[in-house]
This record gives structure tokens, C-alpha cells and sequence, in this order.
């Protein structure tokens, strides 16, 4: 038996969750890295991408083997980040899959991934996720119900988003 069983729950429920999720990743990313220090080496590394590709095509190869020189440094720093932003992920991925594992069941039912969510008004037959036409218990049909794994990563993503930008954090 679910708690939660109707669209416009499930999909309060799953933006909610979202929210959730986003807001405690973005500050397990902000208590375990330099915000400020994050942002100045990704914009170095960016500035160094754009010179490179500015070089090499307008062929000039002086200024192309005077960046290839500084190609080792900037992957390294690249590398860097790439570790950095994922520690965060991997503190913040285990209580989510807990959740996804032991929590949602409960709440939404066994098979809470392929419940309807919510509704688009236009078909999103993706690689992993289709939206498919659904009919629900008061009988309203759907033409396009979005399963709640990817009602949540719409929401999560979005959510995301809008989160970093508030706190700065891009």
C-alpha cells in the first residue's frame, strides 16, 4: 500500500524531494570545497580552452606551441576539479540511494519508478524513458505520463540549477 497515489501528489512530492536532494548536495559541495578557488580555476581553465581553440584556428602556431607548453598544468588542474566535485557526490549518493531503495517504496509503492507523475503535454520517448499514455484511477487519461524516476531527474536537474545559482555557487 502507497501513502502517496495520485499525480498531483507524487509530482508535488517528487519536486519536493528534489528540492531536498539539490539543496543538500549543493551544501555538502560548499562545506567540502573552495567555493572561490573552484570557480577561479574553472574559469583559468576555461579562458586556457578558449585561447587553444582561438589559435588553432586561425593557424597561429606560435601562440599554439606556447599553450601546448601550458597543456600538462591545465589538465592537471582539470583533473583536479573533476575529483573535487565528485567527493561531495559520493558523501551525498549513499543516502540517496537509501532513499530510493527503502524510502520511495513506501511512500509511492514497489514499483514507484514507472508510476505516473506527471503529465507532458507532448511525447518524450527518450533512450531510458518513455512517456506513455496512462489511464488513472478517477479515469482521466493521459496521453503522455511521465514515470517518477524521470519526473525526478527533470525536477532534480532543474532544481539543481536554480539552487547553485542562488547560493552562488556558479
Amino acid at each position: 500500500m502507497s501513502l502517496i497515489n495520485t499525480i498531483p501528489e507524487i509530482t508535488f512530492f517528487i519536486i519536493g524531494l528534489s528540492i531536498a536532494v539539490s539543496l543538500g548536495s549543493v551544501l555538502t559541495r560548499r562545506q567540502f570545497t573552495d567555493v572561490e578557488k573552484t570557480k577561479k580555476q574553472q574559469k583559468e581553465v576555461s579562458e586556457y580552452n578558449k585561447q587553444l581553440r582561438g589559435a588553432m584556428m586561425k593557424r597561429d602556431k606560435p601562440l599554439e606551441a606556447k599553450l601546448k607548453k601550458k597543456q600538462a598544468q591545465m589538465k592537471q588542474m582539470q583533473a583536479k576539479l573533476a575529483r573535487d566535485s565528485l567527493k561531495p557526490t559520493f558523501i551525498f549518493i549513499v543516502p540517496l540511494l537509501l532513499i530510493w531503495t527503502f524510502v520511495l517504496p513506501e511512500i509511492i509503492g514497489q514499483d514507484w519508478y514507472n508510476i505516473p507523475a506527471a503529465s507532458s503535454p507532448i511525447s518524450m520517448n527518450l533512450i531510458m524513458f518513455e512517456t506513455e499514455k496512462v489511464t488513472l484511477e478517477s479515469g482521466r487519461v493521459l496521453e503522455h505520463g511521465v514515470p517518477t524516476f524521470f519526473w525526478y531527474l527533470i525536477s532534480s536537474i532543474s532544481a539543481q540549477g536554480m539552487i547553485m545559482k542562488l547560493m552562488k555557487m556558479t
